[in-house]
């Protein structure tokens, strides 16, 4: 017997799949908002990585620089030489005292401004594409740098993060040609999922064009074209008196949000298409 097919054909993701297909026009694209799959390999090259060993990651590394070396085949095979005190920072960070976990949090809280989204060099009219990704090669560089050291200098443990700068690359560039940027998170704790230095990222950002990006400071007078939206998912968990919470925190912090839940509109859509097939025929 064959298994009965779910009626739920609408979802957040289904919704931006269809709005996707129904806007998909060619536009005039320039090289700076497009990857040229043939230039840097294959689609392949698209894929997350949020996870490497020490080989991938020196080869990588060699790779973003653009260096040279030379490769040495032992009988014993591939040696990788690992700083001894590398390995205090893959022991279980759950087995903490509590000493040990109140000066993590402080570690935390010293370093917050360093754990940020690797920012897309400034670009003008006259960059050429060369420089572009030689610059975007360089700064994420930069950023990896950074990470490593809170980890093996600081000693920081991280949650796995994306190691494949063609993924950022696509986020640099779709957040270039946005009006709304909107990050989904889970209404039963949002605050563990929303990214406060991506909405600073968007914020940041000067009008982009043809002409090139650039990035507005703090003391700027004018703000960035871009808006921020925090789209609260599963919000049908939440009773009433939650969501009126979640509603004042976030209003008292000037965050703009929306709460949505996709059963309760899978739930509308049912109930519709049941009463038109009651209805007669025409």
């Amino acid at each position: 017997m064959p298994l009965a097919q779910s009626k739920n054909t609408v979802g957040l993701g289904r919704a931006i799949l269809n709005r996707r297909a129904k806007e998909a026009k060619q536009r005039n694209q320039t090289e700076f908002h497009t990857t040229d799959l043939n230039n840097y390999g294959s689609v392949s090259n698209l894929r997350s990585v949020t996870h490497e060993g020490d080989l991938e990651e020196f080869l990588n590394t060699a790779s973003l620089a653009d260096a040279d070396f030379t490769a040495e085949r032992r009988s014993g095979g591939v040696t990788v030489i690992t700083a001894p005190d590398r390995e205090r920072t893959r022991h279980n960070p759950y087995l903490l005292t509590g000493q040990e976990e109140q000066e993590v949090l402080k570690k935390h809280v010293q370093n917050k401004e360093r754990l940020r989204v690797p920012r897309r060099p400034e670009w003008t009219s006259a960059t050429t594409r060369a420089q572009l990704e030689r610059a975007e090669k360089d700064g994420f560089l930069d950023w990896r740098r950074g990470l490593a050291e809170l980890q093996e200098g600081v000693g920081l443990v991280l949650t796995p993060f994306e190691r494949n700068l063609e993924v950022w690359r696509q986020l640099w560039r779709v957040i270039e040609r946005s009006h709304l940027v909107v990050q989904i998170v889970d209404a039963r704790n949002p605050l563990r999922f929303r990214c406060e230095d991506l909405e600073k990222y968007v914020a940041s950002l000067g009008i982009g064009s043809t002409n090139g990006i650039e990035y507005l400071d703090d003391t700027s007078e004018h703000k960035g074209p871009r808006t921020n939206l925090l789209l609260i998912n599963k919000a049908d968990l939440l009773d009433d008196q939650q969501r009126k919470y979640w509603a004042d925190y976030f209003d008292a912090q000037g965050i703009q949000y929306a709460f949505f839940s996709a059963a309760n509109a899978a739930a509308i859509q049912l109930a519709r298409a049941e009463h038109e097939e009651r209805l007669p025929p025409n």
